[in-house]
Formats: C-alpha cells, structure tokens, sequence
C-alpha cells in the first residue's frame, strides 16, 4: 500500500487521525516515523557494506556516509568483520562487541594501549568505536552488517521500507503501520492515557509478524520431513 493509501486508510481507521488538529503534514510523518520504529524492531532493511579503514583511527562516523555507510540505523546481528591482510589477500576476523564498561572491567588501561590489530567494537552515540585502534591505511577494512533507515515517504506513489518500490514481503504490514499510527497520535488528540494500551497492541502486531516473516524453510527441515514420512510408511 503505497502512502497516498496509506493517509486514506489511516484516516478512515483511526479515530486520532480524524481530528482537525492532525495535518496531512502530521500525518504523513507519524506515518515516516512509525516505519522507521518497525523496520528497527523488525529488522527488515538489512544492509552490509565495507568502508576503508585509518591508520591510528579508532572512531568512524556512522553518520557520514562518506566515511562509512549509508542511512546507518542498528548494527545487525552479524556485527562487523576486519580485514586483517590486504585488499588482494583478505582474511575477514569477526570482531566482538563489548561495552565501556566490560572494557574498563576487564582492560582497565585499554585507553592507553598502542594501535594494534582490532578485536572489540562498541557503538557510542553516532560513532563506532575500534579496540585496539588499527594501525594501517587499508580499503574496505571494514565489512558492517546493519539495519538501513528507510527513505521517507513524500509522494503519494511512495512505498513504506522500498520508496519507489514496493516490496512485496512486506505488504502484510499494512495493519502494523495503522496501529503504530494510532499510537503515536494519542498524546496529539489529548488522549496520552491511551497511548499504552495502543503500543502494546501494537507491539503484538510486530510479533505476529515477526512468526510470519522468519517462519522459512530450510534444507535440514525439508530432510527431515522426508526422513519423517519415510519412517511412518
């Protein structure tokens, strides 16, 4: 359902969004902020991408594209690899992901230590932070899995998480979308009391979808079905 759909439906479905107080321009972007607040939780746009590494550099901007990615929203759970040889000869090592406080828990003097090979990453605000701090210039030293921000919708003809396109796995989440609106105009109609009972339904939409859209088949339970049968006959 593309947004000049989604604003008609919206209108028609939830009562907040009837009130004279809620612009178009309002609603279009409680609309924007709810997909983006699904594709977070959902993790749906599900990017990778590798930026250069610098030498003595141990924080990158995951803000600024041109340093690292694009439209940067959550790092997924298949966090970030570091090259440890060269552009011809790579050698990708998982990096592990702790916090300052584990870091000051477990290498009291890791601030102090000289930049060496990476072996830890933590995310703090905008940037991403190395441990130890590399100690070459290397192209595409680093490979990050993330979760893309959406493009907001402007055009009517846009689509939630695909904007030009719609894709069509995720077509199923026209209702979430609905009841995330609702949720996030409560407190704008006056009625922040309900707001609670709104996000927990739907917070129980974005499960339900959740079963829908991770429930995939796999070689190993494709054979074991086939071993299954073949027991019972």
């Amino acid at each position: 359902m593309n947004l000049g759909n989604l604003t008609t439906f919206c209108r028609l479905t939830v009562p907040s969004a009837k009130s004279k107080r809620i612009t178009p321009a309002s609603l279009i972007l409680a609309i924007n902020e709810v997909v983006k607040d699904i594709n977070v939780r959902m993790r749906l746009l599900r990017e990778e991408s590798k930026f250069p590494t610098i030498a003595s550099q141990y924080k990158y901007d995951l803000s600024d594209s041109s340093e690292t990615v694009e439209r940067f929203a959550k790092i997924d759970k298949s966090g970030l690899y570091w090259n440890q040889n060269t552009v011809d000869n790579v050698n990708w090592q998982r990096l592990y992901p702790r916090s300052i406080k584990k870091l000051d828990q477990d290498f009291q003097h890791w601030r102090d230590l000289a930049p060496g090979i990476p072996i830890y990453y933590f995310k703090r605000g905008k940037y991403l932070n190395l441990y130890p701090t590399p100690t070459d210039d290397l192209a595409n030293g680093l490979w990050l899995y993330f979760i893309q921000t959406p493009i907001p919708m402007s055009s009517n003809s846009d689509f939630p998480f695909g904007n030009t396109i719609e894709i069509p796995e995720y077509q199923i989440l026209t209702d979430v979308i609905v009841k995330g609106v609702e949720w996030w105009l409560k407190p704008m109609v006056g009625k922040k009391e309900e707001q609670m009972g709104v996000f927990q339904e739907y917070i129980a939409l974005i499960e339900i979808k959740r079963r829908i859209l991770d429930s995939k088949d796999d070689v190993d339970k494709a054979r074991n079905t086939k071993i299954n049968l073949k027991k019972v006959c």
